[in-house]
């Protein structure tokens, strides 16, 4: 059933509630103590866009390697890889420093992505341990038996 529901912002919306009438009553009584769609979406921008702001200038003393990925990839990695670091920043006692600078290194947009959800010191220890593929394999030498004979 479709109901018309004044939001907390003022707003008016339309929207569809399912249930049994009391669901439906309790769904819509809800809904007044709430922002609209347009007012919340508003508001989340705004929130993370200070965000953004906020944690780049944060780190805007670092001189941070261009990232790699698709466009898409990029734009959601930079904003991830800016807000561990403005934390990390902001935690003078973070622990491992080689890690950090690991951090600072890693120009993968999939990696920050991929460890966007992880606790700074969890982040840390997983970048002490990143290596890129090339870097391992430059770095480790080649066992005597795999040399061909000339």
């Amino acid at each position: 059933m479709e109901q018309r529901i004044t939001h907390a912002c003022g707003h008016e919306q339309t929207h569809y509630l399912t249930g049994f009438a009391s669901q439906q009553d309790r769904k819509a009584r809800w809904l007044t103590t709430t922002k609209c769609r347009s007012c919340f979406i508003t508001e989340k921008k705004t929130a993370q866009a200070d965000a953004a702001s906020r944690d780049g200038a944060a780190i805007a003393h670092l001189d941070l390697p261009p990232l790699t990925g698709s466009e898409r990839q990029v734009a959601w990695a930079t904003s991830v890889r800016a807000s561990h670091l403005a934390a990390l920043v902001a935690e003078p006692d973070a622990g491992n420093t080689g890690a950090f600078q690991t951090c600072l290194t890693i120009t993968d947009g999939k990696w920050w992505i991929d460890h966007r959800d992880l606790p700074n010191t969890d982040l840390l220890t997983t970048a002490g341990s990143y290596l890129c593929p090339a870097s391992i394999a430059a770095a480790m030498p080649v066992p005597s038996c795999l040399h061909r004979a000339a």
